[in-house]
């Protein structure tokens, strides 16, 4: 029995290239004062023998690939004036060359697609380049207008699937986000349209939460409407659970008030969070990782990534505004003792201690957990898929000090509806419960890894009693992280027969 089904979902999932991009330029130039991460773009690094989308097996069509910043500016660019021309440079992707600007993508596409992936998706800052030629341009907002719509013909013609908008001169300005949704719209419809909640990677937070601006509670009720996607934004690595649980918690608070359509979530790269929560992922983890040597942390695992992917053939994610949301009042608070650093490291924070502060659990379509601990507990995500009904819950690790990705463990209770519905559970638990609106007791249970292919009974090893269901910590860890019990972060699908 195998409980993952074959066919992919439609999503707007995506790997991005930045993060390799990244780690290629410091795998080149590891003393350099500055890494100009954009110029490890180019054919080679994508397409080569060994290069970089030569990667995630198995899921390659639940992905469409968004080439990130460089794509469309000449090596060593770093005027913000040249950005935004959505042109595959010549010089990075040289079997390019004799062709059109539409046709090059189109052939960047075709390229991206022969791998078995989704489609291709491109990084488009909030601007149009005004530097061109050596000539300063100045655009009226028609002639803004005009030029996106003629960028989103060139990308329905070229069969592009996804822009990731951000950056940019017009970075947080709503009204130019809806005019380029807009634009594609009427000219590229099924293009997949997504802006972000741009800030600092580590956004100020206090004890009792951090306050929202209203020019962001502005900018979020403006642009959750007229976006496909709405990216929760980059985070520091050593903080991203917490830090995107806040975000997470702020932007579907804000969506509570959009009536209509809406966009999903996407909640970047940590994708057990976008698994219970049923937003998107936007992959940046990546096996080259193993070769980086310029950051004091293991490798992010891959494998996480496929979990999830995976787990979103059985609940796809949904519109941010679906359903009931449940915030905690209570937050948890993760710090991080952040070591003296290389001046090229992103970004660039001073030697000493940083916090961020959460919720201590969120739930959509369901009520909030109940979560017991005798010492630190995780944040506990979960939801209930609106269409398939299917139920997923993660228990994210936290940061203490120099401890990153530390794994309390708790007791969790949840609420669940249909005992049909196939349950996701990813992360360490002590235990987990759950409750359903009818009698289990005579079903059986069946457990499956989300990297694999095949469920086994584990009926024996659970309790079924009255309409709960008891799952002891301990099972979850040796189906779903078998190869690393110590570290690993268990990834399971049930389903009850």
């Amino acid at each position: 029995m195998n409980l993952i089904p074959r066919e992919v979902q439609k999503t707007g999932n995506y790997f991005c290239t930045w993060d390799s991009q990244c780690d290629e330029m410091h795998a080149r130039n590891p003393q350099a004062a500055s890494i100009p991460s954009r110029d490890a773009m180019c054919e080679d690094f994508l397409f080569g023998d060994g290069g970089l989308l030569r990667s995630f097996d198995g899921v390659r069509g639940d992905l469409i690939v968004v080439l990130d910043d460089g794509w469309d500016v000449p090596y060593g660019a770093t005027d913000r004036r040249l950005f935004g021309l959505l042109e595959a440079d010549p010089a990075r992707f040289p079997s390019l060359r004799a062709l059109d600007p539409a046709a090059r993508l189109k052939a960047l596409a075709e390229k991206v697609r022969t791998l078995g992936y989704r489609g291709l998706g491109l990084w488009v800052p909030t601007q149009t380049p005004s530097l061109v030629d050596g000539r300063e341009i100045v655009r009226t907002p028609e002639e803004e207008r005009l030029y996106w719509e003629e960028r989103a013909r060139w990308c329905h013609a070229a069969g592009v699937l996804y822009w990731k908008c951000d950056w940019g001169a017009h970075q947080g300005d709503a009204d130019y986000c809806r005019m380029m949704t807009e634009c594609a719209r009427k000219y590229a419809p099924g293009l997949l349209v997504e802006h972000g909640l741009t800030g600092r990677p580590l956004l100020e937070s206090e004890e009792n939460g951090p306050a929202v601006p209203e020019r962001v509670k502005a900018y979020l009720q403006k642009t959750l409407p007229v976006s496909d996607y709405l990216r929760t934004y980059d985070v520091v690595h050593e903080l991203k659970y917490a830090s995107t649980v806040d975000r997470a918690a702020i932007c579907l608070e804000a969506a509570q008030g959009v009536e209509g359509p809406c966009a999903v979530l996407n909640i970047e790269d940590t994708a057990l969070i976008g698994a219970a929560l049923g937003c998107a992922i936007g992959v940046m983890r990546h096996d080259f990782e193993k070769k980086r040597k310029y950051l004091p942390l293991p490798p992010r695992i891959v494998s996480e990534t496929v979990c999830a992917l995976r787990w979103q053939r059985l609940a796809p994610p949904f519109a941010a505004n679906s359903g009931d949301l449940h915030i905690a009042d209570e937050r948890l608070k993760d710090v991080w003792h952040c070591p003296e650093r290389a001046r090229n490291l992103w970004p660039n924070l001073p030697q000493g201690d940083y916090f961020v502060t959460a919720p201590a659990a969120i739930s959509r379509n369901m009520p909030l957990p109940r979560v017991t601990a005798a010492g630190e507990r995780p944040y506990v995500l979960c939801s209930i898929h609106p269409e398939t009904g299917a139920l997923c819950v993660a228990a994210t690790p936290r940061t203490f000090g120099v401890r990153i990705d530390a794994a309390p463990l708790a007791d969790i209770r949840l609420r669940g509806r249909s005992p049909a519905a196939p349950i996701g559970v990813f992360g360490r638990v002590e235990s987990l419960s759950i409750d359903f609106d009818e009698p289990v007791a005579g079903r059986r249970v069946y457990a499956q890894d989300l990297r694999s292919e095949e469920a086994q009974d584990v009926t024996a090893q659970v309790a079924l009693s009255g309409s709960r269901l008891s799952v002891p910590g301990e099972l979850l860890l040796r189906i779903g992280a078998p190869e690393d019990p110590e570290n690993g972060i268990p990834a399971v699908v049930l389903q009850l027969v």
